[in-house]
Parts: structure tokens; sequence; C-alpha cells
């Protein structure tokens, strides 16, 4: 952990003196009683997070550079989810303290330059849309009638609070997901019998492991009415078996980060093999010598649940 958060930072710092210069040079060429904030975004990267209201509300990444210098920047960026948001040209509107936003597939807007460091849109409805300068970068907020609706802040890539916020996502994630292996654990799995599955539907991780190792049982829950298909078990993404309803396997896991993962038998005939491409994955840890025990109940969707049990004998 310690290790990525340096690396966060280096990176970050590596990269500022080579921005710095390039963003000042974009910046000569930005009068800000034209461009109001943008003079000072132009020639950066920022990276978006939500702060209130809308869920989804920030861009995952928002980039502001030249197309025409002095007279035509271009916005581009991604969605929350990855996706490409449309290409957006800014330019002067027709009035003096005016900016137009000619947008892809979408209805074009305009905004007037409060000063150098806002930018207000008027929109329809009553919603107000206000950019603003900030240390690192810039927020955004909507408001409609005086009313904050939701807000973001947009952090410059290249400088050392995006880093540093990076290095606590990765650090909050990480124990997140503790957290709630933690409390998946403490729930326990039902307490339903199982057979054990006949050994030429187990075909993986049943030899001799080198080094750390544990045990990983994993079951399949009796659904009210017994399902007509055997449910294909992944571990690590090695096909490691095919279970029916109410069957118990086990297997000899490396120690560590695994992935146990469900999805359709791809040996099904007919409506067995629907949907055999997706897989649902579930993600547990497997410490030397324990054996965890992976429970899910499949009936074309899985949902699952774990425990620790006692450890192998040494």
């Amino acid at each position: 952990m310690v290790r990525i958060l340096k690396t966060c930072m280096a990176l970050a710092l590596s990269s500022a003196l080579y921005t710095n210069l390039a963003h000042a040079q974009d910046a000569a060429s930005a009068d800000p009683a034209v461009w109001g904030p943008y003079a000072t975004l132009v020639g950066r990267t920022f990276a978006g997070q939500d702060v209130s209201g809308w869920p989804n509300y920030a861009s995952k990444s928002r980039s502001i550079q030249w197309e025409e210098p002095g007279k035509v920047m271009i916005e581009t960026g991604t969605d929350p989810r990855g996706s490409e948001i449309p290409k957006m040209r800014i330019l002067p509107g027709k009035r003096p303290g005016e900016l137009l936003f000619d947008v892809a597939r979408a209805p074009n807007a305009t905004a007037r330059v409060v000063d150098a460091k806002t930018l207000v849109f008027d929109q329809m409805m009553g919603y107000e849309t206000t950019v603003s300068l900030s240390d690192n970068g810039y927020d955004m907020k909507v408001t409609k009638r005086g009313e904050l609706q939701a807000s973001a802040t947009y952090r410059d890539t290249a400088s050392e609070a995006y880093a540093a916020h990076a290095a606590q996502q990765v650090e909050k994630e990480a124990a997140d997901k503790v957290a709630a292996r933690n409390a998946l654990r403490a729930a326990g799995v039902p307490a339903t019998p199982a057979a054990d599955a006949p050994a030429d539907r187990v075909f993986a991780y049943q030899e001799p492991v080198r080094g750390p190792w544990g045990t990983l049982q994993v079951t399949r829950g009796k659904a009210w009415e017994a399902g007509a298909c055997f449910a294909a078990v992944y571990i690590n993404g090695r096909w490691a078996a095919r279970l029916e309803d109410a069957e118990t396997a086990r297997f000899k896991v490396p120690a560590g980060k695994v992935e146990v993962a469900v999805a359709a038998d791809p040996q099904g005939r007919g409506t067995c093999r629907f949907g055999q491409s997706t897989q649902e994955v579930h993600e547990t840890v497997l410490a030397k010598g324990e054996t965890v025990h992976v429970y899910f109940a499949y009936n074309g969707g899985a949902k699952f649940s774990e425990a620790v049990q006692a450890p192998v004998a040494p």
C-alpha cells in the first residue's frame, strides 16, 4: 500500500513541471475577460468526483485544449463508466462576455462570464449551472431557484492534490473490501445439507500446491425447485467444476486473492446454454492453512455468501 501511495505521488510530481509550462503557454493565449475561468483551465486535464446531489453528475475526466489557439477550445472527456462524452467546442459568443458551447449530438448552450473565476449557464425550468475555479481545478454546481441540486469537483490530474486523492481512494477501496468481506463472513453461509460432487465433475485444483495454500469449499445451494442445469464454477479464471443443486466441492488453492465465478454450463444443451458467456464473480482472500467456504444460490443469477472454517491439518 505504501508503495502505491508513493508511486501515485511520484507520477504527479514528475509530470508537474512539463504540465505547468504547457499550461502557462496555453493560458497566455487566453484573455480572462473573454474566456472567464476557461482561460485558466485550457491545456489541462481533470478528474471529476461527485460531492452532493445527483449520482454520476461528475464526469470521470475532462480535458480542455485549444483547437485553434486564441479562438476555439475543445473539451473532451469520459463519463463515470468510462465512455466518451460528446465533444464540445467552446468559442466566444455573439455578445461580449458570452461563451458559446457547440456540443456534438446535443443542443448548444451559452454561458455568461461573471469574472475571471466564474461562468454561469442559464438553463430552462429555473436551473442554473455554475463553473468556478478552485485551488486545484474547478467546481461545478447546479441550482434551481437558489437551491443546490448537485455539485462536483474536478482536480487537475497533474497536481499533488489529485495524486493524494487518488492514493486515498486506493486505500479506501481496499478498506471497504475488507469491511464488506468481514461482514459477509460474520453472516456465514446457510446451514443446508449438500452432497459431494462426483469426481468426474470436479476437474481443477485437486493436485498438491507448491507454496502457501488453503482449502476452498464451494457449495451450490438448493433452489425451491430443483435446477435442471449444472452451474459452471471457475476459480481464478480456470473452469473447476460443474455443480447441480445442493452439491459441494473442495479445492486446493494458492493463498491470496481468489476469484470464484459462476456461469451457465458450457457443456449444457438447449436452454442450459443460455447466458454461458456471462460470469458472476465473487472475490475473497484465502490465508495459508485456511478453509473458506463460498456458498452460492444460482438460478440464472448468482448470490454469494461465505464463511471461514477451521484450518486444515498441517
